[in-house]
C-alpha cells in the first residue's frame, strides 16, 4: 500500500514536467529543473505548473489554426479558408519580426 502511495505522489509531483514535454514547450528542460529542485515547495510546484501551461501568442495562434482534416462539403470550405488563415499567420510573424528589429535598433542606439 505504501508503494502505491509513493508512486502516486511521484506521478503527481512530476505533472508539470510531463505536461511541458508533452506539449513540446520551448523551456521544458528549465521547467523540469524547477519542478525537480523547487517542486517540494508548494510555490515551486505551482510556478512550474503555470509555466508549463503558458505558451507564447505565436504558438497559440499556430496551435489554434493548424490545418485540420476536412471531408466532403467541409473540404471546399476549408480550402477557401486556408489561404486567408495562412496570410494572417504570415502577417503576424512579419509584425513580430519587425517589432523585434525595432527593439534591437533602440538597444543599439544606446
Amino acid at each position: 500500500m505504501f508503494d502505491i502511495l509513493v508512486a502516486a505522489f511521484i506521478m503527481l509531483y512530476l505533472v508539470p514536467t510531463a505536461d511541458a514535454y508533452d506539449r513540446a514547450h520551448p523551456h521544458a528542460l528549465r521547467i523540469s529543473l524547477l519542478n525537480i529542485f523547487l517542486g517540494w515547495t508548494v510555490f515551486g510546484w505551482v510556478a512550474a505548473f503555470v509555466w508549463s501551461r503558458k505558451i507564447s501568442p505565436v504558438e497559440f495562434y499556430a496551435a489554434r489554426n493548424r490545418p485540420r482534416r476536412a471531408v466532403g462539403m467541409n473540404a471546399r470550405w476549408a480550402a477557401r479558408l486556408a489561404v486567408p488563415r495562412a496570410e494572417v499567420g504570415r502577417e503576424l510573424l512579419r509584425n513580430a519580426a519587425t517589432a523585434n528589429a525595432n527593439v534591437r535598433s533602440l538597444i543599439e542606439r544606446r
